[in-house]
């Protein structure tokens, strides 16, 4: 149902791994806020994206499995994902043009989505013990991010990761294939550091 937050266990080898996310809708428009995955109580970290797919509480789609490989190595519980856009969909092309139509015809309730969305990531990084970006180069098709970065990094004073990068600096998206694949690793690669510690 929209709007309702589903939590379910599954069994694999490894130990039982939780799930659970936040679906809504908006103009018949399908938005997922977050989603999560956790394994213990450690604390989770916050993974930012540029918009979801079709993973849910119970589903994985090869973005998340991948999540769930490159962060089990980490000092984390977990992991919750969020998104520089809630829309669902499985193709850029898709999402750009939801982004022009709803603009275009839907201003305010385009407007609406992107606050609520902007206050839940910058509430999920106060509690976040890492806070990684992993859109790849979807984010230089989409509006300038300040808003963003500054919920993200909780005003810039806290440090953004990604698990790799590409050679022009953008953070690598899990399902990165072929030689710029991504290993699974115990480090995360520092993106933007914090204001406090810059010199």
């Amino acid at each position: 149902m929209p709007g309702e937050s589903i939590t379910v266990r599954w069994c694999t080898d490894e130990p039982v791994i939780h799930g659970s996310a936040e679906f809504s809708q908006t103009r018949g428009w399908p938005l997922r806020f977050r989603l999560d995955r956790w394994w213990d109580e450690r604390p989770r970290a916050l993974v930012c994206m540029a918009n979801p797919s079709h993973a849910g509480a119970e589903r994985d789609d090869p973005t998340i499995s991948n999540l769930v490989r490159l962060a089990r190595p980490l000092p984390i519980g977990g992991f919750t994902v969020v998104n520089a856009e809630p829309f669902i969909a499985s193709m850029p092309a898709v999402l750009y043009r939801w982004r022009r139509h709803a603009i275009e015809r839907r201003l305010n309730d385009y407007r609406a989505i992107r606050r609520r969305n902007l206050a839940l990531i910058r509430e999920l990084s106060e509690s976040a013990s890492l806070r990684i970006v992993a859109w790849g180069r979807l984010l230089s098709s989409l509006p300038p991010a300040p808003l963003l970065l500054s919920a993200l990094s909780l005003d810039f004073t806290r440090a953004l990761h990604a698990f790799a990068l590409t050679k022009d600096g953008c953070p690598k998206h899990p399902l990165a294939r072929g030689r710029h694949r991504i290993e699974a690793s115990a480090e995360l690669v520092l993106w933007r550091r914090a204001a406090t510690e810059e010199k």
